[in-house]
């Protein structure tokens, strides 16, 4: 192959981006996914109805105690934990693409409504205000979700690792417990977002603890705990079989309401109940505006926490069951679901695991099983909330509590010390501000650290020096594997990651300081693990060359990928080092070292010259030549030069 051929198939190799427009009909059906799976319902439509009537059935049954304990949770009327569960589940139905996903209120979500709305009204002596400005932050969080979703900013997310994510969210559940201890020991207590002061709060008032309270609330968590963690003896098969399938709290909101009234304990014994909730259905209200300004940070935390909450299960279920996310289009679903939602007094609301999975496990087949709950609440609305009245709240505390339980993950900065002590580190840090400092700083601070930690990782990447394995052609690292060989006169340095602004120094000063010194000839870039290169790299690459030229030592490179290549070609980087210089693998680099070294040692026939840190060789008299690419007299083949292709 000559090179005019060669660069001409280098120019045509970088792969052309084109942008395909969707038609108007494809458009409305990925922001309307209803139009795709409605019409195909019909498909096996028995089993479809079925399973989405048990799930939405069995949801909406759950979504009744829930709704009422996460507005409690919120320092809302409870109320409006029904009416947050009414309107976004349904737009969450119309609009998103998983067909597990349960959308209403949850534990952190609400968490986060009451430490951050509490801080701008008292939920207390300014009610009114407390409750507009939470139904306001539902509409700024769905204007911020439906944003980004347009925008197609969902990846903003993968900001928030793994450990803030852990760390905050076993903080918020110890913050959500013990705030729902007041409820069930009947007591009165300073509202806080911090741990300790809830706990010192908690303790002070002990003496006045309601012993009749707080035995409804060991019940309730008695019989919760009893249907989540069945004996698992045989003779308690007849209750997995016919009671386990029953939602539990919904079961315990009965029975204790019915025993609460027929003793009238509210009045006999000091219980602390839900008192009057109002019925029927929400009607539309345009949100207090007024406002917004103030709850911008708080609505961008809900964003990151509830939609990273939400993809998490979701994601779970649609790799399960084989079927592909929308991550924008799920933003824009949740985005949607809490703007409708806010008109209708409405707070914040996202996903929720346990729902999700209740949902899942009950058999839902479609986004209709969502729809379907929806029923079962506006029955509640409609015509079940007085039922309500004689509720203990010592009950509903009892339901949060057993459900945030298991957040609380003691075991998981042990095993992320195994893995990362950074990430290990990272998890405590976030868990003691959220827990101890505030919700709000805690997660700011942690995704500071998160994306420092990115910079860091970054800037700081794994390199090695490679030898040769003996009798094969894989290149290791020295240090790792004692058996590889180095090659006299050669050095190989990988560098494993991408080479830009934030490591180009590092890969400059490791390259020069392993590669370019006295006894070495030839240096071999292995550029396997990099997939970038930018200005910054580039500087550092020229760098490298000229010290290189003045050292006498050729810099050849080995297993460029299409993207680094596109770019050095852009630049000319491929023509000012020579495109001889480049090879398909190490061992091809490797081997046309050791040819080039042999023409370098002989009888002086050929004539040497340094150009830009490449050293041009002329062979009169010699068979070898690197341009033809023949076959070197190792026992592998030399790869021929001149070839470069996108990996």
């Amino acid at each position: 192959m000559n090179e005019s051929t060669h660069q001409e198939k280098f120019e045509d190799v970088a792969p052309k981006k084109t942008m395909k427009v969707p038609s108007f009909s494809a458009f409305m059906h990925i922001i309307l996914p209803i139009l795709t799976w409605l019409p195909n319902y019909k498909n096996g439509w028995k089993d479809k109805l079925a399973g989405d009537l048990r799930a939405g059935l069995t949801v909406g049954v759950l979504l009744v105690p829930q709704g009422l304990a996460y507005a409690l949770l919120a320092e809302l009327p409870v109320e409006y934990g029904l009416f947050s569960a009414f309107m976004p589940p349904l737009v969450y139905g119309l609009l998103g693409s998983s067909r597990e996903m349960s959308v209403a209120p949850v534990a952190v979500v609400s968490l986060l409504t009451s430490s951050g709305v509490s801080q701008i009204y008292d939920p207390v002596n300014e009610q009114a205000k407390y409750i507009g400005a939470a139904i306001a932050l539902a509409l700024l969080l769905g204007i911020i979700q439906l944003s980004m979703g347009v925008l197609r900013l969902g990846f903003i997310v993968n900001f928030l690792s793994h450990p803030v994510l852990s760390g905050f969210t076993s903080a918020s559940a110890l913050i959500i417990g013990l705030s729902q201890l007041k409820h069930v020991f009947g007591i009165n207590t300073e509202r806080s977002p911090h741990v300790h002061e809830v706990l010192e709060s908690t303790v002070l008032e002990l003496k006045h603890i309601n012993y009749v309270s707080f035995g409804i609330g060991l019940g309730t968590m008695a019989i919760l705990l009893l249907w989540k963690y069945p004996p698992s003896s045989p003779k308690f098969a007849w209750f997995k079989k016919y009671f386990k399938p029953f939602p539990s709290a919904m079961l315990v909101v009965i029975l204790m309401t019915v025993i609460s009234s027929q003793l009238d304990l509210n009045a006999n014994d000091g219980v602390k109940v839900v008192g009057t909730v109002p019925g029927g259905l929400p009607s539309p209200e345009a949100p207090e505006v007024g406002d917004l300004g103030k709850l911008i940070v708080l609505a961008l935390t809900i964003t990151i926490i509830s939609y990273m909450e939400s993809m998490a299960i979701a994601k779970v279920y649609a790799d399960d069951r084989g079927y592909k996310l929308d991550y924008n289009q799920e933003l824009m679903a949740l985005g949607a679901a809490n703007i409708v939602g806010s008109i209708f007094l409405s707070f914040p609301t996202t996903g929720g695991f346990s729902r999700t999975a209740v949902n899942a496990n009950a058999g839902a087949k479609t986004q209709a099983a969502g729809i379907f709950g929806v029923i079962v609440i506006a029955i509640a609305l409609l015509a079940a909330t007085e039922l309500f009245e004689q509720l203990p709240k010592a009950v509903l505390g009892a339901i949060v509590i057993i459900a945030v339980a298991p957040l609380v993950n003691i075991m998981e900065p042990i095993r992320l010390w195994k893995v990362d002590k950074m990430e290990s580190i990272l998890l405590v840090i976030t868990f003691a501000l959220t827990a101890f400092v505030g919700v709000e700083i805690g997660v700011g601070v942690s995704v500071a650290l998160s994306v420092l930690v990115i910079v860091w990782n970054a800037s700081r990447p794994h390199y090695t020096l490679e030898g040769r394995l003996p009798g094969t052609t894989i290149y290791r690292n020295v240090k790792r594997y004692e058996e590889a060989e180095e090659i006299d006169g050669v050095k190989i340095f990988r560098f494993d990651a991408n080479v830009f602004f934030a490591n180009a120094g590092l890969f400059e000063d490791k390259f020069k300081k392993k590669c370019l010194y006295d006894g070495v000839k030839f240096a071999i870039m292995d550029l396997n693990a990099c997939n970038g290169f930018d200005s910054s790299a580039l500087h550092a690459l020229h760098l490298i060359l000229h010290d290189a030229e003045h050292k006498g030592i050729t810099i050849l490179v080995a297993n460029m990928k299409g993207p680094v290549r596109d770019v050095f070609l852009r630049v000319g980087i491929i023509d000012e080092m020579g495109r001889e210089n480049f090879y398909q693998s190490v061992h091809g680099a490797v081997l046309a070292a050791q040819e080039r070294m042999k023409a370098l040692g002989d009888d002086g026939n050929e004539k040497t010259t340094a150009n830009n840190g490449v050293v041009t060789i002329n062979m009169e008299n010699k068979a070898f030549s690197v341009l033809d690419g023949e076959t070197s007299t190792d026992d592998a083949p030399f790869d021929p030069v001149v070839k470069l292709y996108t990996v």
